[in-house]
C-alpha cells in the first residue's frame, strides 16, 4: 500500500489542516543539530540590494521571522503557496513587515512575466508537484539571467527508522515512504541540470533524538492515514524503538543552488 502523496492527501495536509507546524515542531524540539535547518537555509541565500524574490511553497513562512537586520535594503519578497491556509498563516506572521507581499500561486502556473525575479525559492515542495518539468520551466522563465533558484529536499535514508515501522503495518494503513518521493538529494541534480547552467548541492548534517513517544506518534499521524484499529500496534512498534528513553532517527537534508 505504499504510495506517494496524492492530491487529496496533500489537500488534507496543507489546505484543510496545518500538519506542517506539527512536523516542524518535532524537528525544532528534537534535532541534534541545534543551529536549525531554517537558519542554515537562510545562511545559504545570497541576497543583495534591490532584488526581487519569489518563494513558492512558503508554508507558514517562519524562516523569515525576525530576519530584517540580515536583509539588504529595498528587497521585495513575495511569499506564496498553493494552499490558502498557508498563505494566511504567512500573512498573519509577517503582514506588518513592508518587505513582504503574499499570494496564492501554483508553481506550475506562475502568474508573472519572464525575467521578473533575481531569486526564486522552493524548499521541501518539489516532490509534491505533479508536473516537475512544467514547474521548472516556469521557474526558469520568471528567473532573470544569472539569477538563483534555491530548492531543498531530503535524501532517501531520511526517517529510515520510521519507514521500517511503516513496512510492518503496510497492509493495515497507508503510509508515505521517504524512498518513494520523486525529488531527492540523490536524483535532484540530474533533473535540475536539464534547466539550469550550474547546479550545486549542499548538505545539512543532523539527526533526531526523540524522548517523548506522544510527540512522535503525532508526527507520524501528520504524514499518514492511520485507522483507529492500528493505533495500539503502531504505539507498541514505536515504543520498541526507544532505547534508554531515546528514539534515534536518521535525517538527510540539503539544498540545491541553481544558476539561470
Amino acid at each position: 500500500m505504499s504510495r506517494m502523496v496524492d492530491p487529496e492527501r496533500l489537500k488534507n495536509m496543507y489546505v484543510k489542516t496545518d500538519t506542517l507546524s506539527t512536523r516542524k515542531g518535532l524537528h525544532d524540539k528534537y534535532s541534534v543539530n541545534k543551529y536549525g535547518f531554517g537558519n542554515w537555509i537562510f545562511d545559504q541565500y545570497a541576497f543583495t540590494e534591490n532584488m526581487n524574490v519569489l518563494e513558492l511553497g512558503c508554508g507558514t513562512a517562519s524562516i523569515w521571522s525576525n530576519r530584517d537586520k540580515w536583509l539588504p535594503n529595498n528587497l521585495k519578497i513575495i511569499l506564496s503557496d498553493f494552499s490558502p491556509l498557508m498563505v494566511k498563516k504567512a500573512k498573519d506572521l509577517l503582514q506588518d513587515n513592508s518587505l513582504f507581499s503574499f499570494q496564492e500561486i501554483n508553481i506550475q502556473e506562475i502568474p508573472y512575466d519572464d525575467n521578473s525575479f533575481d531569486v526564486v525559492i522552493a524548499n521541501h515542495m518539489l516532490y509534491h508537484v505533479p508536473d516537475k518539468n512544467k514547474a521548472l520551466l516556469e521557474v526558469k522563465r520568471v528567473l532573470k539571467k544569472g539569477g538563483s533558484f534555491y530548492t531543498s529536499t531530503v535524501g532517501e535514508i531520511s526517517l529510515k527508522e520510521l519507514n521500517d515501522i511503516y513496512l510492518k503495518l503496510d497492509e493495515k494503513a497507508s503510509f508515505s515512504y521517504t524512498k518513494n518521493i520523486s525529488f531527492t538529494l540523490e536524483n535532484g541534480s540530474d533533473l535540475l541540470n536539464q534547466y539550469f547552467g550550474n547546479v550545486e548541492k549542499r548538505l545539512y548534517i543532523d539527526s533526531l533524538e526523540v524522548t517523548n513517544i506522544d510527540d512522535l506518534i503525532e508526527y507520524i499521524k501528520s504524514y499518514n492515514e492511520i485507522p483507529e484499529s492500528v493505533n495500539d500496534e503502531l504505539y507498541c512498534l514505536v515504543n520498541d524503538g526507544f532505547v534508554n528513553g531515546v528514539f534515534k532517527i536518521q535525517k538527510e537534508q540539503g539544498l540545491f543552488i541553481c544558476t539561470a
